[in-house]
């Protein structure tokens, strides 16, 4: 789409042994460091920001720059520009700034609240402390499968990628120049999960997360560009913002 902009905002890394990314691999134990993400997407209608960062403490190092707030700054949008926040999923490294945007619209699948405000013992990676004073911020609500049509014009599409959690989404785009875009998030940290078939660490749906990492290689087959939700070798490739994809 003609005008549509991508920015990849770089939100700090994490250090953790790589099993945490894809359990059960021969070098699971490794420790590995591997970055983080948000993106804002500049439509004509309006700004969306897909995922909110995290905080710096344990694993996570995130400087003040890496703050999304203050990355937004860099490139001169401030938090009440943002029109919709895109949560692929409500984990602590993807919902820590949620409140910096309290007049945004966010876009959270129904099953992903539900999880979030009330997650099941073994449903790990949920940070309540962060996100407990939302509860009355306007939200829109996709369900189980639906493929939601942000603009009503096929440039941001969000489709269900479910498995690492019970509400996963990633974002399609149509840019200009780049051409098909999927924003993967952690329906694949990893090209290995989706090269190898393995599945992602702490995954809620284990058949629901095979099925979405097919998705994504079906995709790319056909065409898509995919972003990784923390792939390393990728961070060496990608334009970082203040640079953009068009």
């Amino acid at each position: 789409m003609k005008d549509l902009k991508l920015y990849i905002l770089y939100t700090g890394c994490i250090t953790l042994p790589k099993g945490h990314m894809t359990p059960g691999t021969a070098d699971a134990a490794e420790i590995i460091t591997f970055p983080a993400y948000c993106y804002l997407i500049d439509h004509p209608k309006g700004k969306v920001l897909v995922d909110c960062g995290m905080n710096h403490g344990g694993p996570a190092a995130v400087r003040e720059e890496d703050v999304v707030v203050n990355r937004l700054a860099e490139i001169g949008v401030m938090p009440d520009d943002i029109k919709y926040v895109v949560l692929s999923h409500m984990h602590i490294d993807h919902a820590a700034y949620m409140t910096s945007f309290p007049n945004a619209t966010f876009v959270v699948r129904k099953e992903e609240l539900k999880t979030a405000w009330w997650p099941e013992e073994c449903e790990k990676g949920y940070c309540f402390p962060d996100y407990k004073d939302t509860r009355d911020y306007k939200y829109i609500q996709p369900i189980d499968e639906e493929q939601f049509d942000l603009f009503l014009d096929g440039s941001v599409v969000l489709i269900d990628t479910k498995g690492h959690t019970r509400g996963h989404q990633s974002v399609l785009l149509d840019l200009e120049e780049t051409g098909k875009v999927c924003l993967v998030a952690d329906a694949a940290s990893f090209r290995e999960n989706m090269d190898e078939m393995v599945l992602p660490g702490f995954c809620s749906l284990p058949w629901e997360a095979l099925r979405s990492l097919r998705k994504l290689k079906h995709l790319e087959e056909e065409g898509y560009w995919l972003v990784f939700g923390h792939d390393i070798p990728q961070k060496e490739t990608l334009k970082l913002s203040p640079e953009f994809y068009q």
